[in-house]
């Protein structure tokens, strides 16, 4: 066995230790008691926790399966398991990485018996739970917090305290002891000492009963999900013991980032071995609105006195003067590491200067400070020959990004611009929540006036003045007067608004109609496909169609999802869920921030943290909006229960600097700090102080002036979006392939584009809902045999009648037809079983490289017998047992060649041989994976990354192709499609 061939023939194994530095290494190679790794901004901590785990399997210090890495985002997941597939050899990269909502997650369904609760949670989004508080208000003990005025004025802000309680590990029966405490010592005490008693009373009271109702309902929220696991591991210590035993070293990363109930989770968790790594930065905490807690570092060293501590301070991304000015200004915090470790943070940085350092620009006026901003990025990108995408434009809040968006804009800069929510406001899906409205609601004239105005029907202007006057002095819905318009009896009407008409109303009565029939989602889709609006998003090197189609696919996703919270999936009930939603505060972000290369990148200050830019511009940096003015939360934790510890001023003073401290440290080069003093209203507004610490002197401040153009500015039309084309992929840039987007491009490179890129979700499928059922159920019942449990025949058929799913079918009979068949599939399947060799794998990942190419995938199973390794497949459709079908299948298919490719990549050998299994009737076809079939599965991968590295994503229709597509019914490229155009 030769390590080498994890990375492919001929590619040596990388060393991952031979790029760090000596500091980084040094947390790397440590080991024999818990470590604290202080890493500045820009230090590379990621980088040192990816290595640490690679050290850790490498030096045989620990196996793949029994590391655990805790980060915050699906993101940060996402690309420490990529960076670990590139460094791990011999394929041992099956390490746990997860967020912590995903973890606890993965517990409480593991262990939910031991909780007494179902192992199928839903888990309520934030809106959710406003709308689950307000179906069961009156069910929940309140008084003074339920108005009857306005009895849903303290919702948000309940369910605001009660997630404090549960990130401070405060459980309901600790809250109602500590009232009760203060209820026992409050002789003497004053009127007001009593009625917050009794405030206090009332909400632990309704903690306890919010708590209660979700048990009894089924439901948890994201709290819950670490709670309810911290729960497990005091109350069920054989439970514990295994998850601790499971994972023999952990690490965490962002540890800044964590709340009180995280870090006692984790205490438990490594009890008994102590193996904990965490990173953190405490000058990089700016989530405190969610839980975080700077605490928790004192807690660590409290709880692990003889912890080492190493710090990181050798910056790789800034200049010298800029981290200078960075560290001038985060020196104004209290109580910072530096001071309670004893520990030097100024960060070493690139002695050249490349750059500006820190600069403040001052402006008279919002209109002038947006315009010089745009147009010093348009000359710098030529004076300096930089892409726009190495430039930043930084907010404090959204709104303060319109401006600089439409000043780019109008100067055919392309931008990309990530704040918080944004999806509900994005043309495309406020087309798609008109055109259900109108469906849901016919009389709801405003969606209705929306959907007329939208380029799908493009009703005339002028004449839609018309109509609307008409509705408002007939006082009609516009819906009548658009049929009366559609039926030629509306006077006025020219041609265009005629056929306009026509076909709006057409097409509201046939979607109308088919409303009663279809799902939500179902809907959609057939509106996509009558309309041929997926043809907007097709072009592949505009960055604009891009974002389009991926918000499409966002909000398919919101629609599937609030299906399976309501009573009956159709349009009329969507409509006003989706208004609750609204209404409770849902902002769902649009298409996930990536920094793209060909637009200038403007973002909130929160998004920023982790990224990194040459040129970064932090604007509307005022007093009034950084650190802006403290507002404390509507209701507060009783004192004693929670030890905040100084002023909530000072806190959020703190916090604002740190969040001035990120902005600055993103930039490599240059970073400017803009303020004016006029953004409207009554008074001047203030260069913010952070301005002046990280300067060191008292900042420019030019005066307001009285200006009609900036008045004026304020509400001008925001140009039209400027597009830019979306680069390919570069040779080093890393492409990661899986067995099914290889087998979805060679079918269509445009249903790849749809699948992959877009991500644009399927509707149910019966054949995709009994394969997934099919295989939890075998993968559960595999993986406790390889555990050394035999679990028995009702185990495994109540396994997959709990991952079964009733969507999708023709009927009643057609799903009764294929659940039956199911349990027939899986009797058979536990009768082979039996007294069979138990598996080696089950389940398992795999991932391996080929040349920038990163081939990830799960065997079904492997079983290591005597002549060498044998990789299993499982299928779930049906093939005669008596017919040659199942060996034609296993000689033809891409899949195993593929499956016994990574085998050879991950373990240095060939599996003998590489099997088909066909569940319902047990018929197998295998194949012996010779060189020829090697080199073959290499070309057709190498192949077929390199054309999605050009974004080669022309649609190839075929009847056989498009038939089996899920996208066919909304691809205006299809076989159908076409054919009908013609």
């Amino acid at each position: 066995m030769t390590e080498q061939l994890s990375f492919g023939i001929g590619e040596p194994k990388p060393d991952i230790l031979a790029s760090l530095a000596p500091e980084q290494r040094a947390a790397v190679e440590h080991r024999g008691r818990p470590l604290l790794i202080v890493a500045g901004a820009g230090t590379g901590k990621t980088h040192v926790l990816t290595a640490r785990i690679v050290h850790l399997i490498a030096s045989g210090a620990a196996r793949p399966h029994e590391i655990l890495a805790l980060t915050f985002t699906e993101k940060a997941a996402a690309q420490m398991q990529e960076r670990i597939d590139l460094n791990t050899p011999l394929g041992q990269n099956d390490v746990a990485i997860r967020t912590f909502n995903a973890f606890g997650d993965e517990v409480l369904r593991e262990f939910a018996l031991e909780l007494g609760r179902s192992g199928e949670l839903r888990v309520l989004s934030p809106a959710e739970q406003v709308i689950f508080i307000r179906e069961h208000l009156f069910e929940l003990p309140l008084r003074r917090y339920r108005p009857a005025g306005d009895p849903l004025q303290h919702v948000r802000a309940l369910l605001d305290l009660f997630a404090r309680a549960r990130d401070e590990d405060i459980a309901p029966e600790q809250y109602l002891a500590h009232v009760a405490g203060l209820e026992a010592g409050a002789s003497g005490s004053t009127d007001a000492a009593a009625d917050e008693r009794d405030a206090q009373r009332e909400l632990a009271n309704t903690y306890a009963s919010y708590t209660a109702l979700k048990e009894r309902h089924g439901v948890i929220d994201f709290g819950d999900q670490v709670a309810l696991a911290l729960r497990l591991f005091r109350e069920r210590p054989a439970a514990a013991g295994r998850l601790s035993r499971r994972y023999r070293h952990v690490l965490v990363d962002e540890f800044q980032d964590t709340n009180t109930a995280q870090w006692r989770l984790i205490e438990l968790l490594v009890a008994h071995h102590r193996e904990l790594t965490v990173v953190g930065d405490d000058d990089q905490s700016i989530f405190a609105w969610r839980g975080a807690t700077l605490s928790n570092f004192a807690a660590f060293t409290a709880a692990y006195p003889d912890a080492a501590i190493m710090t990181l301070v050798e910056n790789r991304r800034s200049g010298q003067p800029l981290l200078d000015a960075a560290y001038r200004l985060i020196g104004h915090n209290p109580d910072r590491l530096e001071d309670t470790l004893g520990i030097d943070k100024h960060l070493r940085g690139r002695t050249e200067a490349d750059g500006e350092g820190v600069v403040h620009l001052s402006f008279a006026g919002a209109a002038e400070e947006a315009e010089t901003v745009a147009e010093r990025i348009a000359q710098q990108a030529v004076r300096e020959q930089r892409q726009f995408g190495e430039f930043a434009v930084l907010v404090r809040y959204n709104a303060d990004a319109s401006r600089i968006l439409s000043a780019l804009s109008s100067r055919k800069v392309p931008t990309h611009f990530s704040g918080g929510g944004q999806l509900y406001e994005r043309p495309e899906i406020r087309l798609l929540v008109s055109f259900l409205s109108c469906v849901a609601a016919p009389s709801d004239s405003r969606h209705l006036y929306y959907l007329a105005t939208s380029t799908l029907y493009g009703f005339p202007p002028a004449d839609l003045a018309r109509i609307t006057e008409a509705q408002a002095r007939r006082q009609r819905p516009l819906r009548d007067l658009f049929d009366e318009g559609a039926h030629g009896e509306a006077a006025g009407l020219g041609a265009t608004a005629l056929a306009a008409a026509r076909a709006l109303v057409t097409d509201l009565e046939h979607f109308q109609g088919r409303a009663a029939e279809l799902s939500t989602a179902e809907l959609l889709y057939e509106f996509l496909d009558r309309s041929k609006l997926l043809g907007r998003y097709l072009d592949p090197n505009s960055s604009l169609a891009e974002d389009q189609g991926r918000n499409v696919a966002r909000f398919f996703r919101l629609v599937q999802s609030a299906g399976r919270a309501l009573p009956i999936d159709r349009a009329a009930y969507f409509v006003p869920y989706l208004e609750l939603l609204r209404e409770a505060g849902d902002d769902p972000a649009a298409a996930d921030f990536e920094s793209s290369l060909n637009a200038v990148n403007v973002l909130s200050i929160h998004k920023a943290k982790g990224l990194e830019f040459a040129v970064v511009y932090l604007v509307a940096a005022t007093q009034e909006r950084l650190p802006g003015q403290y507002r404390g939360p509507e209701l507060t934790l009783p004192e004693g229960l929670q030890d905040e510890g100084g002023s909530g001023r000072d806190r959020h003073v703190a916090e604002e600097r740190r969040l001035a401290y990120v902005a600055v440290t993103r930039a490599k080069a240059s970073f400017y700090f803009t303020s004016a003093s006029d953004y409207g209203g009554q008074r001047a507004y203030r260069p913010s102080q952070f301005i002046g610490e990280a300067l060191g002197r008292s900042p420019d401040r030019v005066p307001a002036r009285s200006s009609a153009y900036d008045e004026l500015q304020r509400f001008q039309v925001s140009p039209p979006e400027a597009d830019a084309a979306l680069p390919a992929l570069g040779a080093d840039d890393v492409l990661t392939l899986s067995y099914s987007q290889v087998e979805d491009y060679q079918s269509c490179p445009l249903r790849y584009r749809f699948a992959h890129v877009l991500r644009i979700p399927v509707l149910p499928d019966p054949r995709q809902i009994y394969g997934l059922a099919l295989h939890q159920a075998v993968g559960e019942h595999l993986s406790r045999r390889r555990d050394g449990d035999e679990p028995g025949l009702d185990d495994v058929q109540a396994t997959f009648r709990a991952a079964w799913l009733s969507e999708g079918f023709i009927s009643p009979q057609h799903e009764r037809e294929r659940f039956d068949a199911g349990l027939a599939a899986l009797r058979l399947f536990h009768a082979g079983e039996a007294g069979k060799k138990r598996p080696d794998l089950v389940e398992q990942r795999f991932a391996f490289m080929l040349g920038r190419d990163r081939v990830v995938g799960r065997w079904d199973r492997v079983d290591r017998e005597k002549d060498g390794a044998v990789v299993v497949d499982y299928k779930s459709t049906f093939v005669e047992p008596d017919s040659d079908r199942p060996q034609r299948s296993a000689n033809q298919s891409l899949q195993l060649r593929l499956y016994a490719l990574a085998h050879e990549r991950s373990y240095g050998q060939r599996p003998v041989r590489a099997v088909l299994h066909f569940l319902e009737t047990g018929a197998r076809g295998e194949i012996a994976p010779k060189d020829a079939d090697i080199s073959a599965v290499v070309a057709v991968v190498s192949s077929t990354a390199a054309k999605i590295r050009r974004r080669e994503f022309s649609a190839t229709p075929s009847p056989r192709a498009c038939g089996r597509c899920p996208f066919e019914r909304i691809c205006p490229r299809s076989f159908n499609a076409r054919n009908s155009a013609g």
